[in-house]
């Protein structure tokens, strides 16, 4: 009995230990973290700002902390790029992280009578990883006054963007701005809406960028930026709104750079650069310097390797002789788009045992065809034909009728076929090839003695039209610019007359945007300007509502409403 008891008592202090540690673990393991609870749907909504303290307008501030309260728990290694104080100052902020608070710490040698933003970008997202649907901006006074210009507008481009804005501060910076870090700084949203508030009086520059090179010196040649058509927006009082200032972002750079460069035998070799070329090549010079002499080589893009520029020279030289590939910008070009570049490079005496081959000959080629219009069929062989005549070792038939066509040479690999008479709609032809007519040297050639590509017409293209007409009336060149949104880079561009209408011809079927833009000089090429030295962008304004085009139809949009330039 005595035993019984003792155990009774020995269970019941057991029992009581491990409710004490668990009741100890749990509170030191909720303590060690400050997370969301587990469990439910995945959650993909952005989170937002509740409040903060001080609350955003507060004037006479004199404390050094800024409290943010947020509607989620936020990613704690999102927070490091995320947040700024603007305009820049000496010292850093300090950011301590409590899970749905932020604490931000200001420095300690805030001007007196300045209005400071304090920036939070999309960098920062909840615990889900879902980013902030578009920037904040916060603002506080130390002095009596708040500043509460604007600058509203919208970056175009196909990446995440953000605006980056200068405040002028002499002559001298209004040319060289763009060296120094930027005043201020906020990401626009998904559609590119971007806006600076609590601005004070003053001159400001104003640029467009990739959110990805945010990070990145800008540098005028080679980032990737957008410039407004206003060469500064000025602000001269307390409550300026300037609104729809407008940033269209290119694509590509605006030079082009050569990466590398190499023999492929003593004969020709290649030059590849960072970008396409196949538009550039009548702006490039390619010199070959080699024991003293001077050779000017021709020069071809091929369709299927765009950033690759071939040389080829007439006569071979020695193999492993050294020379220099000069490539330098051609004389009197309308632009610059390349920098010079020496290349030292060996020649080889490569053997080719490779039979020659045409770029998908094995494929039945589609070709799209029109009526009233001989569209041709080109193709590409895989090495340079030095032959200048080759005609006779092409035959085009459909089915066993022999089609009279002329055979165009655009490179010594790129060619052409251009029937004397318009294909037929939903017809097979076949070009054949023949290896004996087609002689190679130092190489092999096609490895059978007939070599067939198959070609299928399509039915004949049908096209619509667009006609428009404006308001008003523009003194300025304003140029029509209807961008495929299906095909990549196809557009089709015409000037507005002076009756201030416009109309567009043989347009592809499809969906389209619709840009007007003013073309100062007249090239008929919408200008993104330059920061060195510093050009406006062309005005430019984007009609927010796509365009359907539909074959034999006449699509008509009246009284196209712009704002003025």
């Amino acid at each position: 009995y005595d035993g019984l008891i003792l155990m009774k008592l020995f269970n019941s202090k057991t029992i009581f230990l491990f409710f004490l540690c668990f009741h100890y673990l749990s509170n030191v393991f909720s303590c060690a973290a400050i997370q969301a609870p587990s469990g439910g749907p995945k959650d993909d909504t952005a989170p937002f700002l509740l409040y903060s303290t001080p609350a955003t307008g507060a004037t006479n501030f004199d404390q050094n902390i800024v409290q943010l309260f947020f509607s989620e728990y936020i990613l704690e290694r999102s927070i490091s790029d995320a947040i700024s104080l603007l305009p820049k100052t000496d010292d850093p902020i300090q950011v301590k992280y409590k899970g749905k608070e932020l604490v931000v710490k200001l420095p300690d040698n805030l001007l007196i009578d300045q209005t400071y933003i304090l920036s939070i970008n999309r960098n920062l997202k909840d615990e889900n990883g879902v980013s902030l649907s578009e920037g904040i901006q916060l603002a506080f006074s130390t002095g009596d006054i708040i500043d509460k210009s604007k600058i509203n507008g919208r970056l175009f481009s196909e990446e995440e963007t953000s605006a980056l804005l200068w405040k002028i501060r002499d002559s001298l910076d209004a040319k060289e701005f763009f060296l120094r870090q930027p005043d201020y700084t906020v990401d626009a949203n998904e559609d590119g809406h971007f806006s600076f508030n609590y601005l004070s009086n003053g001159s400001y520059k104003l640029l467009g960028l990739n959110r990805s090179k945010l990070n990145e010196r800008l540098d005028p040649n080679y980032s990737i930026y957008g410039i407004s058509s206003t060469d500064v927006i000025n602000i001269d009082s307390a409550s300026t709104f300037k609104k729809d200032v407008n940033i269209l972002i290119p694509k590509a750079s605006k030079y082009i750079r050569v990466v590398n460069g190499k023999w492929i035998n003593n004969r020709r070799g290649e030059i590849n650069f960072d970008m396409p070329i196949n538009e550039k090549i009548n702006y490039i010079t390619v010199e070959i310097i080699s024991e003293g002499n001077k050779i000017l080589p021709d020069l071809f893009v091929n369709d299927n390797k765009k950033n690759t520029l071939h040389f080829f020279i007439k006569d071979s030289l020695k193999s492993g002789l050294n020379t220099m590939i000069n490539v330098v910008p051609r004389d009197k070009a309308e632009s610059s788009i390349i920098d010079s570049a020496l290349i030292s490079a060996k020649t080889k005496s490569e053997i080719d045992t490779s039979y020659l081959s045409i770029r998908d000959a094995e494929k039945m080629n589609d070709l799209e065809i029109e009526e009233g219009l001989i569209r041709p069929f080109d193709f590409s062989f895989s090495k340079i034909i030095y032959n200048n005549i080759i005609d006779s070792a092409f035959t085009l038939k459909k089915d066993s009728v022999i089609i009279d066509f002329n055979l165009e040479k655009l490179s010594p690999m790129h060619y052409r076929v251009i029937p004397k008479t318009n294909w037929i709609p939903n017809t097979e032809y076949n070009l054949f090839v023949m290896r004996d007519k087609l002689k190679m040297v130092n190489t092999r050639g096609i490895k059978d003695s007939l070599l067939i590509i198959n070609i299928k017409t399509s039915p004949f293209r049908k096209f619509g039209s667009l006609i428009g007409n404006l308001i008003e009336d523009y003194n300025e060149p304003l140029v029509a610019k209807l961008s495929s949104l299906e095909k990549e880079q196809y557009s089709l561009d015409v000037y507005v007359n002076s009756n201030s209408s416009f109309k567009i011809n043989k347009i592809p079927e499809g969906i389209y945007s619709l840009m007007f833009y003013n073309d100062r000089d007249r090239n008929n090429n919408y200008s993104y300007g330059s920061l060195s030295p510093f050009q406006p962008a062309d005005w430019f304004e984007i009609i927010p509502d796509t365009i359907s085009i539909r074959s034999n139809w006449d699509m008509e949009i009246t009284n196209i409403k712009l704002n003025s330039f």
